[in-house]
């Protein structure tokens, strides 16, 4: 039986049109994605069991949900890297990169309904900074696969994305990010390893154009400096590009060590990812106010929160001796903040003109029940301010399962066969852990990449 029959109060229009507003706030509140996943997630990427990782992922497909295609492309793709799927985590990362573009291009018919609501209506199409580590995984995966053209191809992307990014904003008004040093340093990288004139050429600009984005916008944003690595890279290169040029880059990086490109050729290189702790997490910040006719006025907006782990860093060793300590290249976490940071004024914005047009449908609920009973008039009252504070949620939809922080560095070594194994350090420089990463066959003039993650 209806409670306010029981009340003696009788149904009434207005009352069932203050049960639906109810249960649909209901309705939407549950309609957020579940996110129980994450920490059993954690714990099996913790042991390295990747393989359960995926299977766990795909097992829980129904808990993304429709809304949440993306979120499930990208958690699949990236444990499916960790555990060596290579062209298997590259499909699942090009699905999550069309429907993104998709989502980019069709009408999105429940904008009307988020904007009544929350976001969490809307299907999730990933931050700005997102859709560029895809690319970034997936050239990472061909070059694992030895397909250095293809994984050109995925670096060149970045190019077409962050000018289509930038051009969504005003210039007055653009995001944080705008430029990814560290996907313009691989596809330096990438065309290096083809050795040919043309590929030094591009190479070099490539290297001058991340040198450039790391002192000009990666340090002063994030505090990440040019890598010795990346002043290495560009040195060799700019050597190939004439005596004016290695001028210029000497005396931009003094005291760099000169590996010349012949050098280069006559031996091997490995190149050492490592993906390093846990990306910061999306919490809810909210304001509640209760407005001097006794409505509820709330607004709820993201924000990030950082999660601690222990492992920071890494070195190489090469049959036993240290080849090389692995050096911040991609901030990812503090891109992340940043970029949030950076854009909360037109999410506050949004926030507010929400829950001012649910304070004005509340007073035009009530203003409605005004000649009606007590009971009716009570039940508009609570219907309204409870849908305000059920719907109102914020977004904390993220890709959760991304690293902290992208680490890079390279052994140069004579060709042959060589058993690589990592050591991992805290802040402090602490060891804390080694991996031993196999034997690997460098031929003369040919490049080879590893890529370890650690979330601990």
């Amino acid at each position: 039986m209806n409670p306010l029959t029981r009340m003696g109060v009788a149904p009434h229009p207005l009352g069932r049109l203050a049960r639906a507003g109810v249960a649909a706030a209901l309705l939407l509140a549950a309609c957020s994605p579940s996110r129980e996943i994450y920490p059993r997630l954690e714990r099996l990427a913790a042991a390295g069991r990747y393989p359960d990782a995926v299977k766990l992922v795909e097992d829980s497909k129904g808990l993304y949900g429709e809304k949440d295609e993306v979120l499930y492309q990208l958690d699949r793709g990236v444990f499916l890297n960790y555990a060596g799927r290579y062209q298997d985590s590259n499909a699942a990362f090009e699905r999550a990169e069309q429907r993104i573009d998709a989502l980019f291009t069709e009408s999105i018919s429940g904008n009307v309904g988020a904007f009544i609501s929350n976001d969490n209506t809307l299907p999730y199409k990933g931050e700005d900074f997102e859709a560029v580590v895809i690319n970034i995984y997936r050239a990472l995966n061909y070059a694992q696969l030895g397909d250095i053209e293809a994984a050109l191809v995925e670096a060149r992307k970045v190019d077409q994305k962050l000018d289509f990014i930038n051009r969504q904003y005003e210039p007055a008004h653009r995001n944080a990010y705008k430029e990814d040093a560290f996907a313009r340093m691989l596809m330096g990288v990438f065309y290096e390893t083809g050795g040919t004139r043309s590929d030094l050429n591009d190479a070099f600009i490539s290297f001058r154009l991340a040198a450039g984005i790391y002192e000009q916008d990666f340090l002063p944003t994030y505090g990440t400096p040019v890598p010795g690595l990346l002043k290495a890279n560009l040195l060799s290169t700019a050597q190939f590009m004439g005596g004016e040029e290695l001028g210029a880059a000497q005396k931009r990086f003094p005291g760099v060590p000169l590996l010349s490109l012949d050098d280069a050729q006559r031996q091997g290189q490995v190149y050492v990812v490592h993906l390093a702790g846990r990306a910061p997490t999306k919490v809810e910040t909210s304001f509640n106010a209760i407005m001097p006719d006794g409505n509820l006025f709330r607004m709820a907006v993201p924000a990030y929160r950082r999660l601690p782990y222990l492992i920071t860093g890494s070195r190489v060793y090469v049959d036993g001796t240290l080849a090389a300590t692995l050096e911040l290249a991609h901030p990812t976490g503090a891109i992340a903040v940043k970029s949030l940071e950076n854009r909360l004024g037109r999410i506050r914005a949004k926030a507010v003109a929400r829950a001012v047009t649910k304070y004005l449908a509340n007073r035009a609920l009530q203003e409605r029940a005004r000649n009606q009973s007590e009971g009716v008039r009570l039940l508009a009252y609570v219907a309204g301010n409870v849908a305000s504070a059920v719907s109102e949620q914020a977004d904390l939809r993220a890709w959760q399962t991304l690293p902290d922080r992208i680490l890079i560095g390279r052994a140069a070594l004579p060709p042959g066969k060589h058993r690589i194994s990592v050591e991992f350090t805290t802040g402090a420089a602490i060891v804390v852990g080694r991996k031993e990463m196999g034997e690997i066959e460098v031929p003369p003039g040919r490049t080879r990449f590893m890529v370890l993650h650690t979330n601990t």
